[in-house]
């Protein structure tokens, strides 16, 4: 089960990287190609998201699950899909869309990496 769990945590990985590969295509760049990047990137990290927390609670994997950090990344990552998916269908989309998006998506790292 770890080399599932270290699969899904790579792909969890190269999604986050393709959602800021979106953001910096979207903040130098063209609007039309950022939008399904971001959208492709959000997606990836809300699936790998649930499967890894699927089996860690499962107790498949050593450690100690904080529910509560799951919970608040969980919903800040459907934030994040949301307003992928908007700025995906609406290329044209307030800039408060895309700063809200790299917002939330900052605020990820950060719970991720800073939450103990």
């Amino acid at each position: 089960m770890d080399i599932v769990y270290n699969l899904l945590v790579v792909t969890h990985l190269l999604g986050m990287a393709y959602l800021v590969s979106g953001i910096v295509v979207r903040w130098v760049g063209s609007p039309e190609p950022a939008g399904k990047i971001m959208l492709w990137g959000a997606s990836a990290q809300v699936v790998t998201g649930l499967a890894l927390a699927g089996i860690a609670s499962a107790g498949l994997i050593g450690g100690e699950v904080n529910h509560m950090k799951i919970g608040v990344k969980l919903v800040v990552a459907v934030v994040v899909l949301v307003l992928a998916h908007i700025v995906w269908r609406r290329p044209d989309a307030g800039k408060n869309v895309f700063y809200g998006l790299t917002a939330a998506t900052l605020l990820n790292v950060v719970i991720a990496a800073m939450w103990v």
